[in-house]
């Protein structure tokens, strides 16, 4: 058993070049030169969205929050001027591509869980909808539980994966709730596709259930991309009433999560190697 988890350690490749500009990175958002740290995002009624590119940058390179909107990881702000050229010929129409313009405004997209846990347990966030109108956390709460059924579940998952001090990326691309990344997506590829199933009075919810045929379709996609499955089961009170927001979003720390892999890695050991 050991030997598979030193052996599973020791094969995390970093990718073969890392760019300069995103290889400092920390673990959380920190206060840069003693300036408040409170950053504007607007819900669109289905992904938060960060415009200024300082508040951009802070997110990127302080626990990997948010991707491009426009781009496979990073936006044109946080990558190099060439990078920057070539997505905005590829986004823009002909008549307005001049390589001599400025930088593409390119969003941060947050999915629903890291927007909530930099709102809720960073107090880092500021939402506002579209017209400008703040949102509170109770109002966001329920506005993505909404938009998500699933979202008090992915939460407690997403609050657990960061205490592991994973970087966490939706998972939507794999068929999964998230990937996991050691240290950023900058050094390494993901390392597991993250399945959620909610669990309430010792029985699965058939909302969340994963059959034989299920299963066996993550497990080819995880081999097909050189990743593994790591299940995991959100256990809520007996008591909880789920239909009550204000309930769940108070309970939330008497949520319990467990961990089911299906094959015998130690991804702690993997996570804190590196």
């Amino acid at each position: 058993m050991a030997a598979k988890c030193n052996l599973f350690a020791f094969s995390l490749k970093p990718k073969k070049k890392t760019p300069p500009e995103l290889s400092q990175t920390l673990p959380l958002p920190v206060p840069v030169d003693g300036e408040p740290l409170p950053i504007e995002a607007i819900f669109t009624g289905y992904t938060i969205d960060v415009v200024n590119p300082v508040d951009i940058r802070l997110l990127c390179l302080n626990g990997g929050f948010g991707q491009g909107m426009l781009s496979r990881a990073f936006p044109v702000c946080m990558t190099n001027a060439r990078d920057a050229t070539r997505k905005r010929k590829r986004h823009l129409p002909a008549s307005t591509q001049d390589p001599s313009a400025g930088m593409i405004e390119e969003p941060l997209c947050l999915f629903l869980e890291e927007a909530f846990f930099l709102m809720h347990v960073l107090n880092i966030l500021c939402l506002k909808d579209t017209r400008g109108n703040t949102i509170s956390v109770a109002q966001a709460f329920a506005k993505f539980r909404k938009v998500k059924r699933n979202f008090l579940a992915c939460f407690c998952a997403y609050l657990y994966l960061k205490s592991k001090n994973w970087i966490i990326k939706s998972g939507i691309k794999f068929g999964g709730d998230f990937v996991v990344y050691v240290k950023g997506p900058q050094f390494y590829h993901a390392s597991y596709i993250v399945l959620i199933q909610e669990v309430f009075d010792g029985a699965d919810m058939q909302s969340s259930a994963i059959d034989g045929l299920d299963f066996q379709g993550f497990n080819r996609i995880a081999e097909t991309t050189g990743k593994d499955l790591l299940f995991l089961e959100v256990h809520y009170p007996s008591a909880l009433d789920l239909s009550d927001d204000a309930a769940c979003l108070e309970r939330v720390k008497d949520v319990h999560v467990a961990e089911t892999f299906t094959k015998h890695h130690n991804y702690l050991a993997a996570r804190n190697h590196a």
